[in-house]
């Protein structure tokens, strides 16, 4: 069985194209996230999985991959093998990048329009939140993306009030170590899928996971940015990995 964690927090749904397809070969699950805390949501998932025959793979795009790594820390038993899709860095010294990577490749009025939609999201700045998160998925059309494909995303459930509450909890978490420390608990192999121009460094990625003892493959794709399901060039690749991972 393989379990699909969504990215966002937030973006219900956004991996159900990719249970599609998978589906064709193997037993998936997309785990809708619907909390708003993340040990709620670590509950949820948990609860989710109960049912499913143990140990299983997990892949996480994005948010979802740490989600992922903090659930296989803390139930080793119940995941075989750890999919890590355009993982966010897990250090703090690699964050500055990714905006930095954004913001380059944004025009000046669009990257102060991709500025002002994340201090509202992150409550630093007033607004309408849903805008906001409007605003930002159609800026990282341009920022995380090389050469998209067409990708049915029409189930897709954004949800601003998700993101505003589990973000800032994540964010913290990464701060302050927590993730490097949930790291050292892996006793599973884990691989780190990602393109070579996602904005999101893999290095933030690859060296603390190392650091820590992990059983890491990495698999790059060039011309690839943060969801190569949805990247012509990697995205026959990427199926071809879940249908037996």
């Amino acid at each position: 069985m393989l379990a699909l964690l969504h990215g966002g927090p937030g973006a219900r749904g956004s991996l159900a194209g990719v249970a599609q397809q998978v589906g064709a070969y193997r037993g998936v699950w997309e785990l809708l996230q619907t909390r708003y805390s993340v040990p709620e949501l670590l509950e949820e998932l948990h609860e989710q999985l109960a049912p499913a025959e143990q140990p299983l793979t997990v892949a996480g795009h994005s948010w979802g991959a740490w989600l992922g790594l903090l659930y296989a820390s803390l139930f080793p038993e119940k995941v075989k093998h750890l999919v890590l899709v355009s993982c966010p860095p897990l250090e703090e010294k690699f964050v500055p990048q990714i905006l930095q990577r954004r913001l380059a490749r944004l025009s000046p009025a669009e990257a102060a329009a991709y500025q002002q939609a994340q201090a509202v999201l992150e409550e630093s700045r007033p607004g309408n939140p849903q805008q906001a998160l409007e605003t930002l998925q159609h800026l990282t059309q341009k920022t995380d993306f090389v050469a998209p494909c067409p990708y049915d995303d029409q189930l897709l459930e954004a949800d601003e009030r998700q993101y505003a509450a589990v973000w800032p909890q994540a964010a913290h978490l990464r701060s302050r170590g927590r993730l490097l420390q949930a790291a050292q608990h892996i006793t599973c192999p884990v691989t780190v899928l990602h393109g070579a121009q996602d904005p999101h460094p893999v290095q933030g990625v690859l060296e603390p996971l190392r650091s820590c003892g992990a059983d890491v493959t990495q698999i790059i794709w060039e011309n690839c940015g943060h969801s190569p399901f949805a990247e012509t060039h990697a995205r026959g690749a990427f199926y071809r990995f879940l249908q037996t991972a």
